[in-house]
């Protein structure tokens, strides 16, 4: 009769337990350590990562106050620590476990390899040791452990020289023959004991019936309260009713204050009774009086909705316009909600590009660059020069004065004369370490040279109506050190023009897959954007897009393109169809940086669209046309086409010259006897 038997010792149950627990563990460990180690890798040659200020740097730097360990890095630890109990148990239990196979080799302390001869041998003088009568007991040895030991050795002696008990080991494993069946279930007897039973049900209960719907409903209306971009739905329905095709860069800053994010419950409760409230009111006035510089337009409001909304503006603007709020606190805010704006103006720009709306899709992606830096949109003039490190407003003020090539952004800076400019800066108090530092930031600073920009069909020679297109676009960086010419638009002054008429190109390589080795040609990793007032590290990529300025519509929606690098020229391409008409159009081909300002390129492109039937045309110029007297021309002549002439008839054309030629010797003969 079978009999079922627990795991007593809890051996089976803990392998279970532990095999379980590492199937969780093992990929979660890689999640939390991939990032790290990607992190802590060369990024090529190119590469400001760390260049932060120093609150960032204080507040990411670990310490015993501070330790910077996520939840999930804290559960990764405790669960190794369970696997490592658990793991020294199981080999505790096994160690002392009373369920060993039977091995009589063992018992007697001989090899597997012993002849019968040396058996023999081994066990007399066992027995001869060993023997209940002539053993001398120990201190800790009674006489029935003495004669258990005896009992024991016998037996596996018998069980290897006996034929009888030998044959019950060789089947069953065990000298004393055929053992009762038992059946063993991986769980401690505890588990179905009667006085358990309220508390294993209660587990069950708690697991199945609370925590296991609990996931699966924060799983899923997370995953529903969520865009595909990440922004809270009821943000998007926000951005939704209120973005125009006309909204300016005030009302953006206001959109993106209203969002769901920024809203803090406990701040609108206190509302003036708040901590910060004196610090807040003073950066609000400091607001207020920078913006007026700037004009009506950027005009701030006098009332708030509620003290969330109105935090969250005077946060981003004073992000921007870099005002210093004396208190450590809200710096810390500022920098974070700035962190938190970037992926809600991804949010505002796929609603632009849902509408195809080109100027404001443009003015958002100018939104993140100076949200990256730091910089004021106000003036993007200044702004571009304010990403250097130690540069002030009044210092670009004074630059500026003095030479006109200061207008011209980062590489006007490095243009004017070294002797000139570092006589402006500094005699307007700038030391001479700050002075090399923002000299050679300047002389890295990633320029967007844009080399090259055309379209081509695959395996033709024109762009017919309704075809796949394909828009290459060559791309490198150019910092100033290596070669200081002036861009404008990303391209060289004296750059040749090319494409006048259409910058449609045949595809010379019909075996080339565009699609995918262009996109990897030219390939050359670089490391993160140098952002100090950016919370997280970013690694920077370019909008590659294409606009229609007249109509204010974007015809190719924008996707990235990075690890441009400034050895290689990178070759990238995006593919769209064609216009159902034919014509001569007229784009813009826009690269907008996500982490720089005047790293951007543009220029114009000319898409010339051919009907469909040019290539039908030339393909039947292509075949030869038929003889006139085989059947295929005689078919071609009923069509009304054109046919080649026979060569019979090519013949009779040149005997008929020759008898031409023989009438006129005979008619020539004739007048000469006629005169005589």
């Amino acid at each position: 009769m079978a009999e079922y038997k627990y795991d007593e010792e809890g051996g089976q149950f803990l392998t279970f337990v532990l095999t379980f627990l590492l199937l969780v563990l093992v990929p979660l460990t890689y999640s939390v350590l991939s990032p790290s180690r990607s992190s802590s890798s060369k990024k090529g040659s190119w590469d400001a990562r760390g260049q932060k200020i120093d609150l960032i740097r204080s507040a990411k730097k670990r310490s015993l106050l501070n330790p910077q360990i996520s939840s999930r890095a804290v559960f990764v630890l405790a669960g190794w620590g369970i696997v490592a109990y658990l793991f020294q148990t199981i080999l505790n239990t096994a160690a002392n476990s009373s369920h060993a196979v039977y091995d009589p080799f063992q018992i007697l302390g001989i090899t597997a390899s012993a002849t019968e001869k040396e058996i023999k041998k081994h066990y007399k003088r066992l027995s001869v040791k060993f023997h209940p009568d002539k053993l001398v007991l120990g201190d800790n040895q009674t006489k029935e452990e003495a004669e258990g030991h005896y009992i024991e050795l016998t037996k596996a002696y018998k069980s290897l020289t006996d034929d009888t008990i030998r044959k019950n080991f060789e089947l069953y494993g065990h000298p004393d023959g055929k053992q009762e069946m038992s059946m063993g279930i991986a769980l401690p007897r505890w588990v179905i004991e009667g006085q358990n039973n309220i508390y294993v049900l209660g587990m069950y209960a708690v697991v199945l019936g609370v925590g296991l719907p609990f996931l699966v409903a924060r799983w899923w209306y997370g995953s529903r309260s969520k865009t595909k971009d990440g922004i809270v739905n009821t943000t998007a329905q926000t951005y939704f009713q209120h973005l125009r095709d006309d909204t300016n860069a005030s009302r953006i800053f206001a959109l993106l204050a209203i969002s769901e994010e920024f809203n803090d419950p406990s701040l609108d409760k206190l509302g003036p009774k708040h901590k910060d409230e004196a610090a807040l009111a003073k950066l609000e006035a400091q607001i207020r009086e920078r913006l007026a510089e700037y004009g009506p337009e950027w005009h701030l409001i006098t009332s708030f909705k509620n003290a969330s909304i109105r935090k969250a503006l005077l946060m981003l603007y004073a992000h921007t316009l870099r005002i210093d709020t004396g208190n450590k606190r809200l710096e810390q805010d500022k920098l974070q909600y700035a962190a938190k704006a970037v992926p809600l103006i991804s949010g505002l720009m796929s609603i632009s590009l849902a509408h195809n709306w080109l100027e404001t899709t443009l003015l958002l992606m100018q939104f993140t660059q100076c949200m990256v830096q730091a910089v004021p949109l106000q003036d993007l003039a200044a702004a571009e020069l304010l990403q250097l490190p130690g540069m002030t407003p009044d210092l670009i003020k004074k630059l500026q004065a003095s030479n006109s090539l200061a207008k011209l952004g980062v590489q006007g800076f490095w243009k004017i004369p070294d002797a000139e400019r570092k006589s402006v800066l500094t005699g307007a108090g700038v030391g001479a370490k700050e002075y090399d530092q923002m000299v050679s930031v300047t002389s890295t600073w990633p320029r967007l040279e844009l080399v090259d920009a055309f379209f081509k069909v695959s395996g033709e020679r024109l762009v017919t109506t309704g075809a796949i297109v394909q828009f290459i676009v060559k791309l490198r960086l150019l910092p100033p050190k290596k070669d200081g010419s002036l861009l404008r638009d990303g391209r060289r002054l004296d750059a040749r023009r090319m494409d006048e008429e259409s910058s449609v190109r045949p595809d010379e390589d019909d075996a080339k897959d565009t699609s995918t080795t262009e996109k990897e040609e030219g390939k050359q990793t670089i490391g993160f954007a140098r952002a100090p007032y950016f919370w997280d590290e970013r690694k920077p990529s370019w909008w590659v897009m294409i606009g229609d300025q007249k109509l204010d519509r974007v015809i190719v929606q924008p996707t990235k393109v990075s690890d441009i690098g400034t050895d290689k020229v990178r070759t990238y391409s995006v593919q769209f169809q064609a216009p159902p008409q034919a014509g001569l159009y007229t784009f813009q081909a826009i690269l907008k940086s996500d982490s720089f300002l005047g790293s951007d390129a543009s220029r114009m492109v000319k898409l010339k669209v051919e009907d469909a039937s040019v290539l039908e045309d030339e393909g039947e110029d292509e075949i030869s046309e038929p003889e006139e007297d085989s059947l295929a021309g005689q078919m071609a002549l009923m069509k009304g086409q054109k046919v080649k002439p026979a060569r019979a008839e090519e013949d009779d054309e040149e005997s008929g010259t020759e008898e031409e030629v023989d009438d006129a010797d005979s008619d020539d003969s004739d007048s000469d006897s006629d005169s005589d």
